[in-house]
């Protein structure tokens, strides 16, 4: 179910971030490739990724990091987990870029 208006009431403080990472779902079989994408913003309970690929909400990803941007080290003082299991609690389609971008919410699972 894709979301097109404002998210419900946010529980947990946002922080802004720019990190590159690579996500897959977490019972992929050899043939399914890792998805580039970018980390926009993280809090304790999850991330907020885009990638050029969707995935539909209720799916399990493994998410990793592999680089944070350097204006990011310098204005967050506390950083996003480098390595996730996370379940897409909504997804939402950015048209405005070219190519589109696909944004999705991930609740981390522990």
């Amino acid at each position: 179910m894709a979301t097109t208006g404002k998210h419900c009431q946010r529980s947990a403080k946002r922080i802004a971030v720019e990190a590159a990472v690579l996500c897959r779902p977490y019972a992929s079989t050899a043939g399914c490739h890792a998805v580039d994408g970018i980390m926009r913003n993280f809090s304790s309970q999850g991330i907020y990724i885009e990638a050029h690929r969707k995935f539909e909400p209720g799916s399990i990803l493994v998410v990793r990091m592999i680089r944070l941007g350097d204006s990011s080290r310098k204005m967050v003082a506390s950083y996003p987990r480098t390595i996730c299991l996370g379940e897409v609690k909504w997804l939402k389609k950015n048209s405005d870029s070219q190519p589109i971008r696909y944004g999705m919410g991930i609740r981390y699972l522990d």
